[in-house]
């Protein structure tokens, strides 16, 4: 498959196309046309020329064959279902491999990996090593998958304590940074929704440490991390305690659950109401009023995943490394002071 057939589906130039899968020039296109170039790209089974490359760069060598490696979404599937957090973090770490010679052969998700022998028959047509874990998993989930495969690097909010190499924004820091903002606006009564991880304990250490009420009616720990899960959760927590003025929602897709649970009880964001989520997502520039949140730096988390994968690949490093990327509060009209 060329580049000359990827440009013509998609009606445009053949060096557009170039640019875009074999430069590392982020303005190279526009984000949603470097997405569709992506995505034809992968469907179509173009694999980048990596002679070409080497002739332009005065090294002849024959073109590699490219090597593969394979993705876990490790959530449950209504979490991933209109989460772009996952998406967002996947298609990173796919151009990444993309432009050294790697493809992404599969993707599952935890659950499908539950069946003894799952794995057996797809690493038998394509065997690989490497494997890219993104979002939540429980230390045995590692245990299992270590059959198959010994080079792994998590991608998501928690740290783990579990041996493989990770790349974070860590969630209890992000939690803890999220309840003192609020404070700061002189909110006392403070209310999350979300489920019980790094999370909820920044959270309840921030409660603590600022001396704010501590009752369990604020908290609601048992949800899915979606929208409908969001808005079930503020339900329970408007139910439970009418005296809140504010919300932490675990992630952006909880916090547009909880404004519509907010409208369809007639109350005002941020007027009788401050909501804020973690993520800041695209969505939620399009509510009303836009949603307050943390902005996670995802693309950049899904490269430095591959950057991680490449060098323990190439025994650059043999311990286990943690990366932390940095969060910054983002403020819109969901939140404000009291």
């Amino acid at each position: 498959m060329a580049l000359k057939d990827i440009a013509a589906e998609l009606g445009v130039s053949i060096s557009t196309v170039s640019r875009v899968l074999n430069s590392q020039t982020p303005s190279a296109a526009g984000k949603e046309l470097q997405r569709k170039i992506w995505e034809t790209a992968k469907r179509q089974g173009y694999i980048p020329n990596q002679a070409a490359c080497q002739l332009r760069e005065n090294r002849i060598q024959s073109a590699p064959e490219p090597k593969f490696l394979y993705c876990v979404i490790a959530v449950a599937p209504l979490e991933s279902k209109d989460d772009p957090f996952f998406t967002k973090i996947l298609e990173s770490v796919e151009q990444e491999a993309f432009k050294h010679n790697y493809i992404l052969r599969y993707t599952f998700s935890a659950s499908a990996l539950d069946a003894p022998g799952a794995l057996t028959p797809l690493l038998t047509d394509t065997p690989s090593d490497c494997l890219v874990i993104i979002g939540r998993f429980k230390p045995d989930l590692l245990e299992r998958l270590g059959t198959y495969f010994k080079k792994v690097v998590y991608v998501g909010l928690n740290i783990l304590e579990s041996s493989c190499d990770q790349v974070v924004c860590n969630s209890y820091e992000i939690a803890q940074t999220v309840v003192r903002y609020l404070h700061s606006l002189n909110h006392r009564n403070i209310g999350f929704i979300g489920s019980s991880e790094g999370r909820l304990r920044g959270y309840k250490q921030a409660v603590s440490d600022l001396a704010l009420p501590t009752d369990s009616r604020y908290i609601v720990d048992d949800t899915i991390l979606s929208m409908e899960g969001g808005y079930q959760g503020m339900l329970r927590l408007l139910d439970a305690a009418p005296g809140l003025t504010a919300v932490f929602c675990a992630n952006d897709m909880v916090s547009i659950g909880a404004l519509k649970a907010c409208r369809e009880r007639g109350m005002e964001v941020p007027g009788d109401i401050s909501l804020i989520g973690i993520n800041d997502v695209e969505n939620v520039q399009y509510t009303d009023p836009m949603l307050s949140s943390v902005r996670v730096p995802l693309e950049e988390m899904g490269k430095m995943a591959v950057v991680m994968l490449l060098d323990r690949i190439n025994g650059g490093h043999t311990s286990n490394v943690t990366v932390q990327f940095p969060y910054a509060i983002v403020k819109r009209g969901s939140t404000r002071a009291l």
